[in-house]
């Protein structure tokens, strides 16, 4: 703990991470340069040559992904909230060879001194392979903690303390007042949660902007009906060129009307806006990559469920993490049994996903 907050520490630290992962996937690298015959789709016999994929990664993570400072794009050269310039593999290897390393912190907001992972392996680039973020970027960053929050500062200093207190309240009244309707969620409460969840927020989304119309003005109403439809566009299964002219229309008018918060005094400095610049980098990542759905991180959000906060739950709370690291070595090991009896035919093929707990909690014994 004495070093935890020196300099050398943070660096060996973020070195560590990168090198566990390239040592993690270090055995996948002889496919990425032999090609291998295997048999695709469509039933035909191709040499394969395979490649990383997208990595999905909240903001900070993809800082440390991408070896950036803080506030900076991953994805981009400039500050979060500039035009972005499209960072390469090359050109920022050819920068940290030309620059310092305090030059490149404050004039292009790479963190120097650390290598990617994605060095040691061909045709990788850290930068292309970070995937859009829905959670995290759209719904819990840029609704919840941006426009919410801006919505509340906005009414603070165009109204004064008493009577935005008022208008909120009056806010609260009609989110609670939504019927009842197959698809929404209702709110006794209004916005008054005490942990904000995704859930929380996909559900807010559906009742929020008529329950501030009439209430904010019109610029504000227009961006965060901009903002919505962007969010539900990019959450279709599947996109076309039409949908993806709709998307960019709908940032566009989100850029457009949300300078109204900073026009009227709102402070925005204080949030973490690059996760409002990343809307900029959805649509050439909806062309490589697809649909954004499914590569969001409540895909390892819900995995975080079943690994830790169930296992805790199971435990007796103290020194649990031990008792954690038991319960999913026993299921686990109860998972791969099931599917060697399942392949002896000694159970049936469809999965009975009781077994695997039923058997746990059995044999189980208090650590």
């Amino acid at each position: 703990r004495e070093h935890e907050n020196s300099v050398a520490f943070r660096k060996f630290k973020r070195q560590l991470f990168h090198k566990s992962l390239s040592r993690i996937l270090d055995s996948f690298k002889p496919v990425m340069t032999t090609p291998e015959v295997i048999i695709w789709a469509d039933a035909e016999f191709r040499r394969t040559i395979y490649g990383l994929g997208t990595y999905i990664a909240d903001y900070p993570e993809q800082a440390l992904l991408a070896c950036i400072v803080q506030g900076w794009c991953p994805k981009g050269q400039l500050e979060s909230n500039l035009p972005c310039i499209r960072r390469c593999y090359e050109h920022t290897e050819a920068l940290v060879e030309s620059l310092s390393l305090g030059v490149l912190w404050d004039e292009y907001g790479i963190v120097g001194d650390v290598v990617p992972f994605t060095n040691d392996f061909p045709r990788a680039d850290i930068h292309e392979m970070l995937s859009p973020d829905i959670l995290h970027q759209l719904i819990k960053g840029t609704f919840k903690d941006h426009l919410v929050e801006w919505v509340g500062a906005f009414l603070a200093v165009e109204h004064g303390k008493a009577r935005s207190e008022a208008l909120l309240a009056d806010i609260d009244r009609r989110i609670a007042a939504v019927p009842p309707f197959t698809g929404l969620r209702r709110f006794p409460e209004g916005r008054g949660f005490k942990q904000w969840t995704g859930d929380d927020s996909k559900a807010l989304m559906k009742v929020y902007l008529p329950a501030i119309d009439a209430l904010l003005p019109f610029e504000i109403v227009r961006a965060i009906r901009a903002f919505l439809e962007f969010s539900y566009l990019v959450r279709r299964n599947v996109h076309t060129p039409e949908s993806l002219d709709q998307l960019q229309k709908a940032l566009e008018d989100f850029h457009k009307y949300r300078v109204f918060f900073h026009e009227e005094g709102v402070d925005t400095s204080e949030f973490s806006l690059p996760r409002q610049h990343s809307l900029r980098h959805y649509l050439e990542s909806i062309w490589a990559y697809g649909a954004p759905n499914g590569l969001c991180s409540s895909i390892t959000e819900s995995k975080h469920i079943k690994a830790v906060k169930e296992p805790y739950r199971h435990s007796n709370r103290f020194q649990a993490l031990g008792q954690m690291l038991v319960t999913n070595q026993r299921l686990d090991k109860i998972a791969a049994s099931r599917a060697n009896f399942v392949e002896c035919g000694m159970l049936p093929k469809s999965p009975i996903s009781v077994y695997p707990l039923f058997f746990y909690y059995l044999f189980s014994y208090q650590v």
